[in-house]
């Protein structure tokens, strides 16, 4: 097993660059693949769909907020960070919340699967514009907070697979030990103003629709 600073990833910046990358390029595919290949509102059974339902029909402005930013800061948020609690040798769990969430998001968008709107409504120049000042900028803020909190590795896996027999999980950290550098705290202050922005301009968008 790798010691704790043997498991140090490169630094934040190209870590939120790397898997931005990666997640815009699964997101771009898969919104292909659901425009060309699936039927409307395929997707709106999923998941992501249904909490986006639940959100919107809150009836207050104050509300909506409220559960965007629960749904946002805490749960989707808190999950990236526990997933990074562990890693499976040297790659860190968290790094598959954007993957699947590009892979979803472009599913979701290509087959016009939102609980909330309807992509035909919109031109191309709204609905580009829409798309990255709500979905966008919380996309990137998950990203930021998978790079910020990547280094926070307390249980280490030998294999993805559960039936490998390597799967056992070894404790390489404690979590008092856990610490972030400057780096990361600003990369994560920032992914919470992203959060919060998008927040609001997807509270105000539904109230003015």
């Amino acid at each position: 097993m790798e010691s704790p600073r043997q498991l140090q990833t490169d630094g934040v910046a190209k870590r939120a660059l790397c898997l931005y990358g990666l997640h815009t390029v699964l997101n771009n595919g898969t919104y292909l693949l659901g425009f060309y290949l699936l039927p409307q509102g395929f997707m709106r059974g999923g998941p992501q769909v249904a909490v986006g339902g639940m959100v919107a029909q809150e009836g207050s402005f104050w509300g909506q907020l409220g559960f965007t930013l629960l749904f946002n800061l805490v749960l989707a948020s808190g999950l990236a960070i526990v997933l990074n609690l562990n890693r499976v040798r040297t790659v860190p769990a968290g790094y598959l919340f954007p993957i699947v969430l590009g892979i979803t998001g472009g599913l979701i968008s290509g087959t016009n699967s939102f609980a909330a709107s309807d992509l035909t409504s919109y031109n191309a120049w709204e609905g580009m514009a829409l798309g990255l000042s709500i979905g966008g900028l919380e996309m990137l803020a998950y990203v930021l907070v998978v790079a910020a909190t990547a280094n926070l590795t307390v249980y280490q896996y030998r294999s993805w697979w559960r039936w490998s027999g390597e799967w056992k999980a070894t404790k390489v950290r404690r979590f008092r030990d856990l610490k972030l550098t400057r780096s990361e705290v600003l990369t994560l202050a920032i992914a919470v103003l992203l959060l919060l922005a998008a927040a609001y301009k997807e509270t105000v968008f539904s109230f003015a629709g």
